[in-house]
C-alpha cells in the first residue's frame, strides 16, 4: 500500500487519484501571490502578465546591472560584485513568499525543473521572467541561509518532464529558462523547494534535444510513481509545439569564448581609442540575441548583381565544352550502337529520376505534398532507349530548327542535365505521335511540370554561376513549347506559372538588356585561336541564340492565354545571332576555315527601333532566328497596346477595329509605321529564305486590322449567346477596307504554309497564324454580302496565286482613306472612276480600295454564303492536320466543327 502525504495539510491517502483531487482542491484555495509586491491573485493567468509589468521596468536598470547581466546570461559567469541574495531578502520574507501556491513557471518550466532550496528573491528585480543572480549552495558566501528541503515532501513534477536527469554539479555553468528576459539567473541545489516561484532552473540542453522528440515534454500520465499535473487549465498556458522550437529557452547557450575576431579591450586602449562608452553599449545586447534575430530572415543570396553583367565572362572562362553540360569531360557519344548517344544506361538514368514525382525543393518541409499514394511507373512503362534514342533525333531534327540553340557539335547526352534531356526527348515523342508515345508524354507532363516549376523557382534564390542558371531557363523553355507539342488544352493553363517566373526572371537578370554588360565584341576579339576558343565561342552563341528563343515564348504564349505580355518590348536590346553556318560547324577547324572565308564571329545589337530604319540591310544579317525575334518584340507590343486600350470583358461585342483605337494613343499610334517599315526588313520584301517570319508578319497586319476577340466570339468560344451579336458586327466588318486587307493577309498566309517544302520546320506563330487566317477569311465570307462583292464586276480577284504588290498597297486598310463603308460610294468620293480601272494597279488593289469583284482562292470563286465559309474553313483544318501533328489540336478540332467535317473531332467535345 503506497501513502501520499499532502505537503500542505500533512494529510495522507492510499490512492492516487484522490491525492491527486485533494491537491487540485489546494490549488484553487490558494490565491497566487507575486514575490515582489506580495499583490495576490486568484487566477495564474493574471499573475503571469502582472509579473511581466516588473519586467519591464526591469529593463531600466542602471549600466552596473546591465554588466552584470552580460555576465551572467551571455558568459555565465557568476559576478563577482553582485549582492547576496540575504542583504535585501530575510529568511521569514523568503518564507512567506514560498507559501503563495503552485509557482506559475512551474508550469511553463522546460522538462528538468528544479527550484533552488538556498536563494531568495530579490524583490527590486524579480519577475516572472527574470530569476535571481546565481547561488552555489557550495559557498557560503553567496548562500549564507543554507536552507535545504527534502525533496521527497515535493512530488509534483515540471510537465516538461523527461525521462532522464543528467547530473549536475556545483562547478556545471547552467542556464536559466529565465534568461530571456535578460536579468542574470540562480543556481542551487538540485532539489528544491516547491513553492519558490521564481527558481526555474534547468542544466545545459544540447541544441537538438528537443527536436529529437518534440513530443517528450508531455507529462507521463501512465507513470505510477510521478504524480499527474496535467489538467486542461495547465494546457493552456503550455507553449505550442510551433513556438517551442523558437523559444529562447531551448536555444543552446551562447558564451564568449570564441571572441579571436574582436580586439580585446586592452588593445583597444592600447592603440589610443576612447571605447568605454562604446563597449557599455555593445555590452547590452545579449550574444544569444544575434542567433535569434538571424533565424528570423532567409539567408541573403550571395550574388547581388545581375547575370547579364557578368554572363559573357563566366561563359567565356567555363571548363565545359557545351553550354548545357554538366561535366567538362568531353564524351563522344555518337561512337555508339545508337544513332544520338541515348543508350541503355542513359535510360535508366532518366527513368530512376523521373518515373516518380519529385518533391518540391524550395517549400518548407512542413508543406511537402505527400507522394506516398503515387505509384512509380513500371520498367516496361518507360520508353526502350530505343524510342527515346529516336525521339531525341525527332527533337533535332523537327523542333530544334524553329529555336536553335544548342550546340550540336559539342552536344553530349551523358553531360547533359537530366530534367533537360527529359524535356527533349518528350518533345520527340509528342512529334513522333504514335499511341505509346502520346500516352506516356500525356502521363508525365504534369509530374515534370512540377519538377521544373520548383528547381526554376529555386534558382531564383541560387547564388551559384550563371552557367547551371542558363541550363534551367533553357529546360524551362522546353517545358512550355512541350506544353504546346501535348495537344491537350489543359496544359496551356497548368503552365501558366512556369511561363510567368521564366519570364520574370529572365528580365530580373537583365538578359534582354545587352547594353548592361561588357562588350561581347572585344571579349571575343581577345580570344585566341585555339580549340578553345571555338567551344568558348559556342557556348556565348548558345546563350545568345537562348535568350532570343525567351522573347519568341513571351510573345506567343501571352497571344494564346489573352494575357498581357511580360517583356517590357521598349526596354529590350538583344544581340542578333550570328551566321549559321558557323553555329553548325563540326569542328574547329571548320569553324576557323568558315572566319577565314568571311563569316563574322560577332553580329550586331538590335531593339524594336530598327525597324524604322529600312535602307539598312539588317536582315542578312539578323538571320532567321533575329528577325522572328525582332518580329516577335512588335507582336509583344500589339499585344501590350491590345490588353491595355481595348475593352477589358472578353464578352464585350462590337465592331471595333484595333488600329482605329491604336491611332489616339501616344505610344500604340507607332505600330502601323513600324509594321510597314518592317516590311522589308522583316515582311514578304525581305531577302529571308524561311516562310516562318513572313507568316508572322501577316500575323501582326491581321491583329491590327481585326479584333480577333469578336472572331471568336462568332466562333462559339463563349457559347450561343454572344455568338449571334459577334456575327452582327462582323457583318458590320465585312464592309470595310481592313476586312479586305485582312482577307489578303489571310490568303498569303494560306499560301505560304501550302507550299512550304517538306523539310522545312513549322513555328507555333505559324500555327496559332494559321488559325486567326482561317477564322478571318472564312467568316468574312460567311457574313459578307454577296451583292456588295459583284457590285462593280462579277471578276473574280485572286487572293493566292497571285502576289500582291506591296508598296502599291501601302497603308491601304490601314488608315481611314474615307469616311463612307458603302463601295459605291467611295467609288463616287474618288471624282474619277477612270483611276480605279487604271491597267497600272493590280485587281488586289481594288479590291481593297472598293471591293470590287469576287472572292478567289486557288482558282475557286466564292460568292459568299455558308457554302464558302464552310469549303474555306475545312480547307484550312486539312492543311492544319498535316503541318501541326498534335500542336495545339484544339485549334485543328474548333475548324472541323465550323465547317461541319466531324471526323476528326474528339467524341468527349
Amino acid at each position: 500500500m503506497v501513502l501520499r502525504q499532502c505537503t500542505i495539510c500533512g494529510r495522507k491517502f492510499t490512492k492516487t487519484e484522490h491525492f491527486k483531487r485533494h491537491e487540485r482542491s489546494h490549488t484553487r484555495e490558494r490565491p497566487y501571490s507575486c514575490s515582489v509586491c506580495q499583490k495576490t491573485f486568484s487566477r495564474s493567468d493574471v499573475l503571469f502578465r502582472h509579473m511581466k509589468c516588473h519586467n519591464q521596468r526591469d529593463d531600466k536598470a542602471t549600466a552596473a546591472d546591465q554588466a552584470a547581466r552580460r555576465n551572467t546570461i551571455s558568459e555565465g559567469v557568476v559576478p563577482k560584485s553582485q549582492k547576496s541574495p540575504s542583504d535585501d531578502a530575510s529568511p521569514s520574507t523568503m518564507l512567506n513568499s514560498m507559501q503563495t501556491g503552485i509557482p506559475l513557471m512551474q508550469i511553463l518550466s522546460p522538462s528538468n525543473y528544479t527550484s533552488s532550496t538556498n536563494e531568495q528573491s530579490n524583490p527590486s528585480r524579480a519577475s516572472a521572467d527574470m530569476s535571481s543572480s546565481y547561488l552555489d549552495s557550495a559557498n557560503p558566501q553567496l548562500n549564507p541561509l543554507q536552507m535545504q528541503l527534502n525533496s521527497a515532501h515535493w512530488n509534483v513534477p515540471s510537465p516538461l518532464a523527461t525521462t532522464t536527469k543528467p547530473e549536475l554539479g556545483s562547478h556545471m555553468s547552467t542556464t536559466n529558462l529565465n534568461q530571456v528576459s535578460g536579468q542574470s539567473s540562480s543556481l542551487g541545489n538540485p532539489l528544491s523547494s516547491p513553492t519558490n516561484t521564481l527558481q526555474t532552473q534547468r542544466p545545459e540542453l544540447a541544441s537538438t534535444q528537443f527536436l529529437e522528440s518534440s513530443n517528450d515534454w508531455l507529462p507521463n500520465v501512465d507513470s505510477s510513481n510521478q504524480t499527474d499535473f496535467h489538467d486542461p487549465f495547465q494546457m493552456w498556458l503550455f507553449p505550442s509545439l510551433g513556438d517551442l522550437d523558437q523559444s529562447p529557452d531551448f536555444l543552446p547557450p551562447y558564451g564568449l569564448t570564441d571572441q579571436q575576431g574582436f580586439p580585446s579591450v586592452k588593445d583597444m586602449h592600447a592603440n589610443g581609442i576612447d571605447t568605454a562608452h562604446r563597449s557599455r553599449n555593445i555590452a547590452k545586447v545579449p550574444r544569444e540575441r544575434f542567433s535569434r534575430v538571424q533565424k528570423c530572415w532567409n539567408p541573403r543570396p550571395g550574388r547581388v548583381h545581375r547575370i547579364m553583367s557578368v554572363l559573357w565572362k563566366e561563359l567565356a572562362d567555363s571548363p565545359l565544352d557545351n553550354l548545357f553540360s554538366e561535366s567538362p569531360n568531353a564524351v563522344d557519344d555518337f561512337k555508339t550502337s545508337t544513332n544520338w548517344g541515348l543508350d541503355v544506361d542513359c535510360r535508366l538514368r532518366l527513368r530512376d529520376q523521373f518515373r516518380t514525382p519529385a518533391p518540391s525543393v524550395w517549400h518548407s518541409p512542413r508543406l511537402q505534398p505527400s507522394t506516398e499514394d503515387i505509384p512509380p511507373l513500371e520498367d516496361n512503362e518507360f520508353p526502350p532507349a530505343e524510342i527515346l534514342d529516336i525521339a531525341l533525333g525527332l527533337f533535332f531534327r523537327r523542333f530544334h530548327p524553329t529555336v536553335p540553340f544548342i550546340h550540336f557539335a559539342t552536344f553530349s547526352v551523358r553531360n547533359t542535365p537530366s530534367p533537360m534531356l527529359f524535356a527533349m526527348c518528350l518533345i520527340g515523342l509528342s512529334i513522333l505521335g504514335t499511341t505509346g508515345a502520346t500516352r506516356f508524354v500525356a502521363k508525365m507532363f504534369p509530374p515534370f511540370l512540377k519538377r521544373v516549376s520548383s528547381e526554376l523557382a529555386a534558382s531564383i534564390s541560387a547564388s551559384g554561376p550563371a552557367t547551371p542558371q542558363m541550363g534551367v531557363l533553357a529546360t524551362a523553355l522546353l517545358t512550355l513549347n512541350l506544353s504546346v507539342l501535348t495537344g491537350d488544352k489543359d496544359s496551356l493553363h497548368q503552365s501558366q506559372i512556369l511561363y510567368a517566373t521564366l519570364m520574370s526572371l529572365a528580365q530580373q537578370n537583365s538578359l534582354f538588356v545587352a547594353t548592361e554588360g561588357p562588350s561581347l565584341d572585344a571579349l571575343v576579339a581577345e580570344m585566341s585561336e585555339s580549340d578553345d576558343r571555338w567551344k568558348a565561342w559556342s557556348r556565348i552563341e548558345s546563350a545568345k541564340r537562348l535568350i532570343l528563343g525567351l522573347l519568341l515564348v513571351d510573345s506567343w504564349y501571352s497571344n494564346l492565354l489573352s494575357k498581357p505580355p511580360i517583356v517590357r518590348s521598349e526596354s529590350v536590346c538583344v544581340i542578333a545571332p550570328c551566321d549559321e553556318a558557323l553555329f553548325q560547324a563540326k569542328s574547329a577547324t571548320q569553324w576557323q576555315s568558315l572566319l577565314r572565308s568571311g563569316k563574322s564571329p560577332t553580329a550586331p545589337m538590335f531593339r524594336i527601333q530598327d525597324l524604322y530604319t529600312p535602307e539598312l540591310e539588317y536582315s542578312p544579317k539578323l538571320g532567321y532566328l533575329g528577325t522572328c525575334s525582332l518580329l516577335a518584340l512588335l507582336q509583344i507590343q500589339v499585344l501590350e497596346a491590345y490588353q491595355r486600350l481595348m475593352p477589358p470583358d472578353p464578352l464585350t461585342v462590337g465592331s471595333f477595329i484595333p488600329w482605329h483605337v491604336y491611332e489616339g494613343d501616344k505610344r500604340a499610334r507607332s505600330l502601323i509605321p513600324s509594321l510597314l517599315a518592317g516590311m522589308r526588313t522583316a515582311g514578304p520584301l525581305a531577302k529571308i529564305d524561311d516562310t516562318n517570319c513572313t507568316v508572322l508578319w501577316h500575323s501582326i497586319c491581321i491583329m491590327l486590322l481585326a479584333d480577333f476577340r469578336m472572331f471568336e466570339l462568332a466562333a462559339g468560344r463563349h457559347g450561343a449567346g454572344p455568338a449571334t451579336g459577334a456575327l452582327e458586327n462582323i457583318s458590320q466588318w465585312s464592309q470595310t477596307q481592313s476586312a479586305r486587307r485582312a482577307c489578303v493577309h489571310a490568303a498569303q498566309t494560306f499560301k505560304l504554309m501550302s507550299e512550304r517544302r517538306v523539310s522545312d520546320n513549322v513555328s507555333i506563330h505559324s500555327v496559332t497564324a494559321l488559325f486567326s487566317s482561317a477564322l478571318v477569311l472564312g467568316l468574312y465570307l460567311f457574313m459578307v454580302s454577296s451583292t456588295s462583292m459583284s457590285h462593280h464586276s462579277s471578276c473574280p480577284v485572286e487572293l493566292v496565286d497571285v502576289e500582291p504588290d506591296w508598296a502599291t498597297l501601302g497603308d491601304l486598310g490601314f488608315k481611314d482613306h474615307t469616311n463612307s463603308l458603302d463601295p459605291h460610294q467611295q467609288t463616287l468620293s474618288t471624282g474619277s472612276a477612270h483611276n480605279l480601272d487604271d491597267d497600272q494597279l493590280c485587281p488586289i488593289y481594288h479590291f481593297v480600295k472598293s471591293g470590287r469583284g469576287t472572292v478567289s482562292l486557288g482558282g475557286a470563286s466564292h460568292q459568299g454564303g455558308y457554302e464558302s465559309a464552310r469549303r474555306v474553313l475545312l480547307d484550312f483544318a486539312n492543311l492544319m492536320d498535316g503541318i501541326s501533328g498534335r500542336r495545339l489540336r484544339m485549334f485543328t478540332q474548333v475548324l472541323h466543327i465550323m465547317s461541319d467535317d466531324l471526323m476528326n473531332v474528339d467524341a468527349s467535345m
